[in-house]
């Protein structure tokens, strides 16, 4: 690849990350999650233990990713909702998230995300903070 294509794909991965609405590693993660369960009954603290955040990050990101029309979820009915990927989300938008999940299929595509998408840590590790 040569550098004119590599900064060229740079700016086509970051301008698809402005379009999505997605700037944190958490965001990516959780959306990741949502869309390869498709409609999961879940709850926040359970996708936080199987993914490795803090709940209350995976809450907050769950309530900015519905804010920002990307996932869709049921109103909560024993501590569970219905979580999945908003099905209206206009073509531009949705060109952009398969292009990401494509690059994100790749272990370098993956790296190149998350040199891209902003990681805050916490005093406990792997956890991060949603700001």
């Amino acid at each position: 690849m040569t550098i004119e294509s590599e900064k060229s794909m740079e700016l086509s991965v970051q301008n698809c990350l402005d379009g999505v609405g997605i700037s944190l590693l958490s965001e990516w993660d959780i959306l990741m999650f949502v869309y390869r369960h498709g409609a999961s009954l879940t709850s926040a603290d359970r996708i936080a233990r199987l993914i490795g955040y803090e709940s209350r990050v995976v809450s907050d990101v769950l309530d900015r990713l519905e804010r920002e029309k990307l996932i869709e979820r049921s109103r909560p009915s024993q501590g569970v909702c219905f979580y999945r990927i908003l099905a209206s989300m206009d073509a531009g938008r949705w060109y952009c998230l398969r292009l990401l999940i494509s690059l994100s299929e790749s272990r370098s595509g993956r790296l190149q995300l998350a040199e891209r998408l902003k990681t805050l840590w916490s005093d406990s590790g792997r956890e991060q903070q949603a700001s």
